[in-house]
């Protein structure tokens, strides 16, 4: 999977995101094309298939000890700075990714889905109750706290902007409502 990624920033980091094709990342990987697509079918969704890979890294990284002694608002907000840190070290390519691709709704669409699905997996890890009210409207304030704080990440050159938004974030959450009790 990183061999993967790296070589989709490279070119993303490259200026190339619009001119490159999934054949030509197989090529690179000495891949067949077909076998490339079952995991990245096209570059629309190739930032879930990293957003994927990313969570599984961050949540391998939290211990069952740590989920013990840490509240779930800790746990989270851990979960948000684990994910920052790794993907800073192709944010020039998320840059390039996201300029050439915000005006395609369906980009814009996975992308959401997959930020939504990620929280939502996150959730059911750090949650002793199954799906209810208090934790779907949890996971989209924690959606909402998430995109504010990637974007401010992306475009601020200040290293610790989404840090500070998630923080902040999170607190106002905790502060103003007992969602984090509830799931």
């Amino acid at each position: 999977n990183e061999k993967i990624c790296s070589l989709f920033f490279r070119e993303a980091e490259l200026g190339n995101w619009e001119r490159f094709t999934i054949k030509n990342i197989a090529d690179q990987l000495k891949v067949k094309e077909n076998e490339l697509k079952k995991i990245i079918p096209n570059k629309e969704k190739f930032l879930k298939f990293y957003n994927n890979t990313v969570d599984l890294q961050v949540l391998n990284d939290i211990s069952e000890e740590e989920l013990k002694i840490s509240s779930n608002d800790e746990i989270i907000q851990e979960y948000f700075m684990n994910k920052l840190e790794i993907m800073s070290k192709y944010k020039f390519g998320f840059i390039n990714i996201i300029n050439t691709s915000i005006t395609n709704p369906n980009f814009l669409f996975i992308n959401i889905n997959s930020n939504k699905e990620s929280i939502n997996k996150f959730l059911e890890k750090v949650s002793n109750n199954k799906k209810n009210i208090s934790k779907v409207i949890l996971s989209k304030l924690l959606l909402g706290v998430w995109l504010l704080a990637f974007n401010n990440w992306l475009y601020d050159d200040e290293s610790d902007k989404g840090s500070v938004i998630i923080n902040k974030g999170i607190r106002r959450i905790k502060i103003s409502t007992s969602l984090f009790s509830k799931i």
